[in-house]
């Protein structure tokens, strides 16, 4: 299951994206199949919109707690100037599952939390 977080200007549709995350991560959880959620690393940093961090931050903490649990759930941080090849590379790579749980992969993303000028 590959969950792309979409992008949220209000609470209301962080709310509603993080339902639909939960639901799907359920069924993909019931069913063992690997979970895969597609993060922007702008939200992740807080270098956006309040509700789009609270999303991305959330959805990170919810995958690292399936992996605790024992499934086959990772996080792709997707940067502004990410290739769509590379990033369908390490999306196919984690969507295997083999074993890999709780990884966060930054694909053209940087590290660090200050915006570069």
């Amino acid at each position: 299951m590959i969950f792309t977080a979409p992008a949220v200007r209000d609470w209301a549709e962080a709310e509603s994206a993080l339902t639909a995350a939960f639901q799907r991560a359920q069924e993909a959880a019931r069913a063992q199949e690997p979970i895969v959620f597609v993060l922007s690393q702008a939200d992740l940093l807080g270098q956006d919109s309040v509700p789009g961090a609270i999303l991305a931050n959330a959805l990170l903490s919810g995958m690292r707690t399936l992996a605790a649990e024992g499934h086959e759930a990772n996080a792709v941080a997707v940067g502004p100037d990410a290739d769509p090849e590379d990033l369908q590379h390490w999306i196919a790579q984690l969507e295997q599952g083999r074993g890999v749980a709780g990884e966060l992969v930054r694909v053209h993303a940087a590290h660090v939390g200050k915006v570069q000028v």
